[in-house]
């Protein structure tokens, strides 16, 4: 009888054994995955950027009446349209990542990568953007919203010179 105590015994102190264990691996081992999964998600909307920014060039050249169309997958943070200032901007506020030193601008191709710190310790505020003031004007359909997030196809339509002789590009989402 003494015996089937032991195993009973021996196997509750292997089970807790093995989940300590494996709560120690977790803690460690998720911070690190949660900054190489926020490490991707900037390195992939980059070049969705990237992407973004050849087609509108690519319209602006081609002339009145050219358009594409461009899947715009934003898996976290918000893609906006900024008529104002003329950019194309991807902000993704506390990410794990570091990817600039903080304050500076980066220049990537077209892009423009700004790292700033965010509220929370050891999270940053990354902003990736392009800026079209010196080729076109960039405007969206009055009814459509400025921000976008997920899979979106984007129709970039050049229409034109505009009155202030500047070249008008649209940027719209397709119906779906």
């Amino acid at each position: 009888m003494q015996k089937k105590g032991d195993v009973w015994v021996s196997a509750i102190l292997y089970f807790g054994l093995g989940i300590v264990v494996i709560s120690i691996l977790l803690a460690a081992g998720l911070p690190v995955i949660n900054k190489l999964r926020d490490k991707n998600v900037v390195i992939q909307t980059k070049q969705v950027m990237h992407n973004l920014d050849q087609s509108i060039r690519e319209v602006v050249k081609e002339g009145p009446g050219s358009q594409r169309v461009v899947t715009v997958n934003i898996k976290k943070g918000s893609f906006i349209i900024d008529e104002k200032k003329e950019l194309v901007i991807w902000q993704y506020n506390n990410s794990k990542v570091l990817i600039s030193e903080i304050g500076i601008p980066v220049f990537e191709g077209k892009l423009t990568i700004i790292t700033r710190e965010a509220q929370i310790k050891n999270n940053y505020n990354i902003q990736v953007y392009t800026n079209y003031s010196d080729i076109a004007n960039i405007t969206r359909p009055p009814a459509k919203p400025n921000t976008l997030v997920g899979i979106n196809d984007m129709v970039i339509r050049n229409d034109g010179v505009g009155a202030d002789n500047i070249i008008q590009v649209t940027i719209y989402e397709a119906n779906k």
